[in-house]
């Protein structure tokens, strides 16, 4: 009878493990298209958070906001599109033109500094000895692939949104009913807590973006910049992308402002540190004081992580995948594991 159920215990126990690596593999090999699944319940969220809101504001149920909520942001977008559209086309267009002039500038201004091409020089050595050093376009090349990739990949998740937001119920419930019935009410607890945080997190974040577009693009207009709308706009887009989005967006406002000079230069730079100073340290904590704040490191850690993944998208999505991660290690680990069982010691 021991021997049995030794062999009993044994087959489960190898089984769940069994289990466990399988999982692992599906999540590494299939890791883009969980993540652009997320993307849709990040869209949802948004859906249906909003017509939530407007719901208890007005006493109206969340479905009748529902399709207010998904249509009325689409219309404001066209409105701002076909009002902005062309000065932002001529722009876009100038911006385009005037890259390959400021690093023409670039070169010619450098090229007078030794220590540069000394710098050049010993570049071109090491790719002649070892070919993988040349390997830095190569992922240029298939950043902006992954770029391309992602736009389907947003209008797949635009389309998952829409369909999760109509009823989030049915999920949730049916995802609850997974769980064994003496946690089901605590799994409970942990979805509604994720649907919160994520939903704190992006009207938050929307919020940042629109006042990160709005200063960048009034501070390069004061400073005599030209492009500064499409700038601007580059800058609130980019600023979803904590640690890593300001930095992209500074490359085209610097290159444009380098043509005017040095000084412009500096005073674009400046700027920028301005702006990015007041987004990080008054914006996003005032904005976000509901939700635990992302620590940097971490949300640096993760996009890294992803990027090696899955490129654009896990960069894209990190952030609010480590505030649903911090929320789980709080309710499942801290809340649910360690205070218990301090509960039970005492």
């Amino acid at each position: 009878m021991n021997t049995e159920s030794l062999i009993k215990r044994t087959f489960i126990q190898a089984s769940i493990a069994m289990a466990v690596v399988l999982f692992a593999w599906m999540l590494a090999t299939n890791s883009k298209i969980i993540l652009t699944g997320f993307g849709g319940i990040l869209i949802a969220v948004l859906f249906s958070g909003s017509a939530s809101w407007l719901g208890n504001k007005t006493n109206l149920p969340r479905k009748a906001w529902l399709p207010v909520t998904v249509i009325v942001p689409f219309i404001l977008l066209l409105l701002f599109l076909s009002y902005t559209g062309p000065k932002i086309a001529t722009q876009a267009s100038e911006l385009a033109e005037r890259m390959p002039k400021a690093i023409s500038y670039i070169q010619t201004y450098t090229a007078e500094l030794k220590w540069v091409d000394q710098l050049t020089n010993n570049i071109k050595s090491l790719n002649s000895y070892d070919p993988k050093a040349s390997t830095i376009m190569d992922a240029a090349s298939s950043f902006l692939s992954s770029t391309v990739n992602g736009l389907g990949s947003f209008i797949f998740a635009l389309f998952l949104g829409l369909f999760l937001s109509v009823n989030p119920k049915w999920y949730v419930n049916g995802t609850v009913m997974l769980v064994p019935p003496a946690n089901r009410e605590r799994a409970r607890e942990v979805f509604n807590e994720c649907g919160s945080a994520l939903s704190d997190w992006l009207v938050s974040k929307i919020a940042s973006m629109i006042i990160v577009g709005v200063l960048t693009t009034m501070g390069l207009w004061m400073l005599g910049i030209d492009l500064a709308l499409i700038l601007g706009i580059i800058a609130a887009l980019l600023s979803f992308i904590p640690n890593i989005g300001p930095l992209i967006a500074f490359i085209p406002a610097a290159m444009v402002s380098v043509i005017s000079g040095f000084d412009a230069l500096l005073y674009v730079t400046g700027l920028y540190v301005a702006v990015q100073t007041i987004e990080s340290y008054v914006l996003t904590p005032v904005l976000q004081a509901k939700i635990a704040g992302l620590p940097p490191a971490l949300t640096l850690f993760v996009q890294v992580i992803l990027a090696g993944m899955v490129g654009m998208t896990g960069i894209l999505l990190a952030a609010p995948l480590t505030v649903i991660l911090l929320v789980l290690i709080n309710m499942l680990y801290i809340e649910g594991l360690l205070e218990s069982k301090t509960a039970k010691a005492k």
